[in-house]
């Protein structure tokens, strides 16, 4: 076998085999780790509900009163600095609210 071609192909395909049976391997053995960690755990598999038949909603009046936009755009970017200023690099952070 002193051909380049043929020993390249035989390489490739050596080399593709070897990934797909240690991907096999690598897959089952997680599968089988995790299947006893979950019974170890005392998981179990959630059984199926019932179906239960829900009451029409309430009817609920609208308030006349309706809140600005602008007032809801600076609750709105208060809520997302708080979120993004939780151990995160947001530039945006609300350091005070003023009431009109």
């Amino acid at each position: 076998m002193n051909n380049p071609v043929a020993n390249g192909l035989f390489v490739l395909v050596l080399g593709m085999i070897v990934i797909f049976v240690g991907m096999l391997v690598i897959v089952t053995s997680v599968s089988i780790c995790g299947k006893l960690m979950s019974k170890a755990n005392g998981e179990k598999k959630a059984k199926p509900v019932k179906e239960v038949k829900a009451e029409p909603a309430p009817v609920v009046q609208e308030q006349s009163e309706e809140i600005p936009t602008h007032i809801k755009a600076a609750i709105v970017a208060a809520i997302s600095a708080y979120y993004f200023d939780q151990k995160s690099n947001c530039d945006f952070i609300v350091r005070k609210i003023k009431r009109f």
